[in-house]
């Protein structure tokens, strides 16, 4: 928890300020059983009803003042806190964006999303907390115990030694409780996830009938972190009753011998009864201590899961470098990745590519396509060899560098709530003329234009336009960003062949002076590219243009859809394939001779 206090940047005075107002408060109250026993060993005992009033009212008095400094307390201490949750969230969501993709997707963003709302939450609350009542009960609990040994020295150990056995309690439950109760948050981190997947997966689990199957999944996941609940909830449910017992004894024992003291006349009637007072004072303390334990526990729980996001490493960000535009604008020596196992997701890329120059890459499912993608844009960070942008290693550029040299259109299209034009507003001031114009290559403009133009509303994950729209906006978002390297990962799978074609083609005489790295599942999207890259496994099993491929790559044979036997069918495909004027030979083939 302690470590989460750097983000008090800002709100230290208040938080230094509150406990220091409740100590002050405290010392108050910790005088008014004096005057109680003042007022019972004299105005009382004399029948003196003018001084018992006066005594009355300084009470009324202190009290009022006490008020006074616990209401000061409670205003600073929950603004403390507060700028406490603000900051950390701002930290945290700042940290997101930095963090390494690999780190973050192995996490999930269920884990993710509980520990920027859930997890600050209940550091915030167990913090302010901390600052209004923990602060409090020590100082209560020790000026009662020093007040007694004043009070009554003869009788001190009683209520000392109460106090001293209800704290240990309090301790061993809350070091049990902080286990109990990271276990929770870590169920409800499933909930999150189970959650985030139902939502996102709703139409498969309708098409498959498995409503059911999720219902049982959910349930499960909900019987899980209720029992992990009851077990935190059911020890803390001990520490209120096990505090009383103590004190309660205490105070039973305290007036059985301080009744045969007031007799013996060693301590007076008020003596003994501010005895008491004080007692009751550590007593409430205590039960109070045992309430918050609770939420402090959870907020060290909370804490903890937060530090520990804190701790991922983040993407480290270049010093800077100058950029060489007439040196090869990619370059991969001998680049490798793995995400953390024995095995490389992609290994031994060696490529070069120059400005005009387009490569075109495919291979089959989980070969590593995606995975290049992330490593020429930095998203990955090569375990071994190179990858180089405009002559400089890619690690050397800073953020907002490597984005001006880089950009990609994904093949899972993500757009934001807003409207077109601030979708399209990402990659930069750009006015409208270009953004219509950027719409009109990816053949976007024509839906865009029957709604509200530029003006057109995008809801929550750009829901309100389908696949192939989504992915038609996101590429003209990326061809604005007017990058010298443009990465396509599968940006065009969820269109038709002939869509396909044109948007291509449209891209192809809009990229002339650019490096292409064109990722893709069809060979009819690939098949004018400079040099065609086929991946297997991570591993590269081809290199070269199309006919060369064809010839010499059994794999680019097989996805292409030509056997061994069939070698003349490289020319029947060509033929086939959609043309940079137009049309199509053969519908059949509109795909690329995929089948």
């Amino acid at each position: 928890m302690f470590g989460l206090l750097r983000y008090l940047k800002g709100y230290r005075a208040a938080a230094i300020a509150a406990p220091l107002l409740k100590i002050i408060e405290a010392i108050i109250e910790l005088i008014v059983p004096l005057i109680v026993a003042a007022m019972i060993d004299g105005p009382i005992a004399r029948g003196d009803i003018p001084a018992v009033i006066g005594m009355g009212a300084l009470m009324a008095g202190l009290s009022c003042v006490g008020l006074g400094f616990s209401l000061a307390c409670q205003y600073l201490a929950s603004k403390a806190a507060v700028g406490l949750g603000c900051n950390i969230r701002t930290a945290l969501y700042a940290h997101l964006h930095r963090l390494n993709l690999g780190d973050s997707d192995r996490m999930g963003t269920g884990a993710l999303v509980n520990r920027l709302s859930t997890d600050v939450a209940q550091a915030q609350q167990g913090f302010a907390m901390f600052l209004r009542l923990m602060l409090r009960a020590p100082v209560i609990a020790a000026g009662g115990a020093i007040m007694s040994i004043i009070v009554a020295p003869s009788l001190w150990y009683i209520g000392v030694g109460a106090g001293v056995l209800a704290f240990v309690i309090l301790l061993v439950v809350m070091r049990a409780g902080v286990s109990r109760f990271a276990a929770m948050q870590k169920k409800l981190d499933d909930i999150s996830r189970l959650t985030n997947e139902t939502i996102r997966g709703e139409r498969v689990i309708r098409a498959f009938a498995g409503e059911g199957r999720s219902k049982d999944k959910f349930d499960g996941a909900l019987v899980s972190h209720c029992r992990s609940a009851v077990a935190a909830s059911a020890l803390s449910c001990l520490l209120t009753p096990a505090a009383t017992v103590v004190i309660n004894a205490a105070v039973v024992v305290l007036l059985w011998m301080g009744g045969g003291a007031v007799n013996d006349g060693v301590i007076s009637s008020g003596d003994l009864v501010a005895l008491v007072n004080y007692l009751n004072q550590i007593m409430l303390a205590l039960i109070t201590t045992a309430t918050l334990m609770v939420l402090i526990s959870k907020a060290v729980s909370s804490a903890a899961r937060i530090n520990a996001l804190f701790a991922l490493k983040e993407d480290e960000e270049g010093a800077g470098a100058l950029p060489d535009l007439n040196a090869p604008l990619v370059e991969l020596k001998n680049a490798s990745f793995s995400f953390g196992g024995e095995e490389n997701a992609v290994g031994g890329l060696d490529l070069t590519l120059r400005r005009g120059e387009t490569l075109g890459v495919i291979g089959t499912t989980g070969s590593g396509k995606s995975t290049l993608a992330g490593l020429l844009t930095r998203f990955y960070r090569a375990t071994e060899g190179q990858v180089l942008i405009a002559g400089r290693d890619i690690r050397e550029y800073t953020d907002e560098q490597l984005r001006s040299l880089v950009t990609l259109a994904p093949q899972k299209p993500l757009l934001f709530s807003g409207t077109v034009r601030s979708n399209l507003g990402m990659s930069g001031e750009i006015d409208d003329e270009k953004m219509i114009s950027a719409l009109g290559m990816t053949k976007a403009w024509e839906f865009v234009s029957e709604k509200k133009g530029l003006d057109s509303e995008v809801t929550q994950k750009g829901n309100n336009f389908s696949g192939g729209e989504k992915q038609r906006i996101s590429l003209a978002r990326a061809l604005l960003r007017d990058a010298p390297v443009l990465v396509l990962d599968d940006a065009a799978s969820a269109l038709d062949y002939v869509t396909e074609a044109e948007v291509m083609r449209s891209v192809r005489k809009a990229c002339r002076d650019k490096a292409v790295v064109n990722i893709s599942q069809r060979i009819g999207t690939i098949r004018r590219s400079d040099k065609i890259l086929v991946l297997d496994g991570g591993r590269v099993v081809g290199y070269g243009t199309h006919e060369t491929l064809l010839g010499d790559c059994e794999l680019y044979r097989s996805l292409s859809g030509i056997t061994p036997r069939s070698p003349d069918r490289g020319d029947a495909l060509a033929a086939s394939l959609p043309s940079d004027n137009g049309g199509t030979k053969d519908k059949a083939q509109a795909d690329g001779g995929v089948k």
